[in-house]
């Protein structure tokens, strides 16, 4: 059947871009779609994902877990449409200034070059680059119209803005990606870009639901986490500067083979020390047994600062940090704390002791000191079976729907899955995260990447 669109697509186009350009002519300049993107808290094991990422080369190296949730209303809130030819974009900042509008050709070349030279627009210019190359989609404009998450505090902004492009893409030209899909695409943009990310942060797709994520060279693994009792949490942004370029440059320095006895240290704390602590993590939130996970905050973040420390003196002695996880007022209404994201003085987390706890965590913090604080409810799980089709439906929700105030809760499988064993470590440490954690979510293994 002939092609109705009034541009003759070129042969090899695929029969996704053949749609999409149908549909541009059909839908253009019709009702914009909302969309909402979240940001991320690693509770525990970051920079293993880009550690583990360098299983590729170097065997020995044991896999990458981390635990991560995002934010509920806190994100990117956006309205996006299709566009004849161009990139066409438009932010707002958390303060509320308008950045904008920013025009680039849908031309491959102009936005690698975007990309590539980095900057507030290059992470959205990746992404777009990706998609204009992989499914040949024309423009596409993006309003972000509301912002209330912080930038550059160890809560995936960047990733954030990623993601939203490319849930934008899919969801106007109607690409029917899977959240992993979107993680991909969202990846490969992000690291066009200078910033040199592992995979974890574009967890943030996921929304406000607790996840364990298995970094085996390129290889991803995402299952639901079992959360026993409500956590209670408060991030707090501490005001102060951190160069989270440094502190990778750093930490990746002794990748994939060390050379000296520091960066044997950091492959340690990223490996063998990131699989027990977390492993033990899992365990205790499928528990409910908050005093023993806010112990193994402590330890993650000594031992951080032990290895991680020595490796990137300037920046992770963290001095700011290390001041609020310490203040004697704090210690009687939380189970423990941590540095948050690439770590240094960005953000701190802490688990609080319950909804009273929270509150005077964040009283202290906000009168004593001036800091913003974000509070992060994590529900306990409704436990009970999730089939594929239901799965299948969440995810869809958390790309539609603009978020509550409050984080949502969601049903879980105690079904064990099976995970390959690290090869470096003796311990069975992905089988041992598959076993506390819950149904792997098959039906979102693989995106739609060509």
């Amino acid at each position: 059947r002939a092609v109705t669109s009034t541009v003759r697509p070129p042969f090899r186009v695929s029969f996704l871009a053949m749609c999409s350009s149908d549909r541009l002519n059909l839908n253009y300049g019709t009702a914009p779609v909302e969309l909402f993107v979240s940001g991320r808290v690693c509770l525990f094991g970051e920079h293993s994902d880009w550690a583990g990422g360098f299983r590729k080369t170097n065997s020995d190296i044991p896999c990458g877990h981390t635990i991560v949730v995002g934010t509920s209303s806190e994100g990117l809130y956006a309205k996006a449409r299709p566009h004849a030819s161009s990139l066409l974009l438009t932010s707002t900042t958390e303060d509320g200034e308008r950045m904008g509008p920013f025009e680039l050709s849908m031309k491959p070349s102009v936005l690698l070059a975007e990309a590539k030279k980095g900057g507030f627009w290059s992470y959205a210019a990746g992404v777009a680059y990706h998609m204009a190359v992989n499914f040949e989609v024309k423009g596409i404009e993006l309003d972000n119209y509301r912002t209330t998450l912080p930038m550059s505090k160890g809560l995936s902004s960047s990733a954030a803005m990623c993601v939203l492009m490319a849930r934008a893409f899919s969801m106007v030209y109607d690409l029917k990606l899977s959240i992993r899909g979107e993680m991909e695409y969202a990846y490969q943009g992000e690291i066009l870009t200078p910033s040199k990310c592992g995979r974890m942060d574009q967890a943030c797709a996921y929304g406000p639901r607790p996840v364990v994520l298995t970094y085996d060279g390129d290889q991803l693994e995402v299952e639901k986490l079992i959360v026993g009792e409500e956590l209670f949490m408060v991030v707090a942004d501490l005001n102060a500067a951190k160069d989270t370029v440094t502190i990778l440059r750093d930490l990746q320095a002794g990748y994939p083979y060390p050379a000296d006895e520091t960066q044997r240290g950091v492959h340690t704390l990223l490996g063998a020390v990131n699989v027990d602590i977390t492993t033990r993590s899992i365990a205790a939130i499928a528990a409910g047994d908050l005093p023993t996970l806010g112990g193994l905050m402590l330890e993650a973040q000594t031992e951080f600062d032990r290895y991680g420390g020595a490796a990137c003196p300037s920046q992770l002695v963290a001095p700011v940090l290390h001041k609020i996880l310490a203040h004697p007022p704090l210690l009687v209404h939380v189970w423990g704390g941590k540095g948050v994201g690439s770590q240094g003085d960005g953000t701190a987390q802490f688990l609080c002791k319950g909804a009273g706890g929270q509150s005077a965590v964040c009283g202290i913090l906000e009168k004593g000191f001036g800091l913003h604080c974000l509070r992060l409810n994590i529900p306990m799980s409704t436990i009970g079976e999730s089939t594929p089709e239901e799965v299948k439906q969440e995810g869809a929700a958390s790309r539609k729907q603009v978020p509550r105030e409050r984080g949502v809760s969601f049903t879980h499988s105690t079904a064990a899955s099976s995970c390959k064993a690290d090869r470096a470590v003796g311990l069975s440490s992905c089988a041992s995260v598959g076993s506390i954690v819950g149904t792997r979510r098959t039906s979102e293994e693989t995106g739609n990447i060509q």
